[in-house]
């Protein structure tokens, strides 16, 4: 059962990081909120792995993203998940950081 929930406040996140583990965040356009996006590390299958896009509050205003904790440290990449043919972007996650890219559609 998929669950769409509200904006994310400022604060509201706690992320699993460090050692060998790092976050990636993918930036969206608006219209991607209430979508799943789907991750895999490079050169292997998508699994399912996948996370909500959400409006998400910052100082100065609203983004909309996904948020992936716990990631090996890897090349990983992210599609709309259900979209087998739509564009697709690549983040690099390092260990104990969080690391960003962004993904049109």
């Amino acid at each position: 059962m998929d669950h769409l929930t509200g904006t994310s406040e400022v604060g509201s996140v706690v992320l699993d990081i460090g050692g060998d583990l790092g976050a990636a965040i993918i930036f969206t356009p608006a219209t991607l909120v209430g979508l799943e996006i789907e991750i895999r590390r490079v050169g292997t299958p998508w699994d399912g792995t996948h996370v909500a896009v959400r409006t998400r509050s910052v100082p100065g205003g609203e983004v909309y993203a996904a948020l992936f904790p716990g990631l090996q440290h890897g090349r990983y990449e992210v599609r709309v998940r259900g979209h087998d043919n739509g564009p697709v972007a690549t983040v690099e996650v390092d260990a104990a950081r969080v690391s960003e890219t962004r993904l049109e559609h």
